[in-house]
């Protein structure tokens, strides 16, 4: 059963769904560059496959940017439901190891209003998080001060951390 549900403002999530149909479109205009209207051309190809490959890590940095800096975040009786990539994923109470202040590149403990919480419930790919942010090698997801209740949601967690 849902207790609560941890949004973030609605310009984050306009700037998420921007940044991703930009990402699109302009990977869909290079193709069409490169294939369609230049199709016969090596020395386009050529001369564009730079352009080609910085643009692209470009597009796989703004995607990942997109969906993993705005993750809502739902209480339910038997964990959470941490967003991700459109998808709901299930994190149950006791997977969750830690929920500490983030470090790496968000800033250090002492003055920090983000928080990154370990567990051993998601992708593999949250373990880049948990090592950029927690310092650590498991799993984890991030908790921006934008999100409704914040601190709310904190002290949810903490609460069932200390419990399990």
């Amino acid at each position: 059963m849902k207790i609560s549900k941890h949004t973030h403002p609605r310009y984050i999530v306009w700037l998420k769904y921007f940044l991703f149909l930009s990402t699109i479109v302009l990977l869909l205009d290079l193709i069409y560059i490169d294939f369609v209207k230049y199709p016969h051309s090596g020395s386009v190809v050529s001369k564009v496959l730079d352009i080609l490959f910085l643009i692209l890590l470009w597009s796989i940095s703004t995607l990942i940017s997109a969906y993993f800096f705005g993750q809502n975040i739902t209480v339910t009786d038997d964990g959470l439901l941490v967003e991700f990539l459109w998808k709901d994923l299930f994190v149950p109470w006791d997977k969750i190891m830690e929920i500490k202040p983030a470090y790496g590149f968000l800033g250090n403990s002492q003055n920090t209003k983000i928080h990154v919480v370990l567990t051993n419930a998601l992708t593999p790919f949250h373990r880049c998080f948990g090592v950029i942010y927690g310092l650590s090698l498991k799993p984890a997801f991030i908790i921006y001060s934008t999100i409704s209740e914040y601190e709310s949601l904190v002290e949810t967690i903490k609460s069932h951390i200390q419990i399990s």
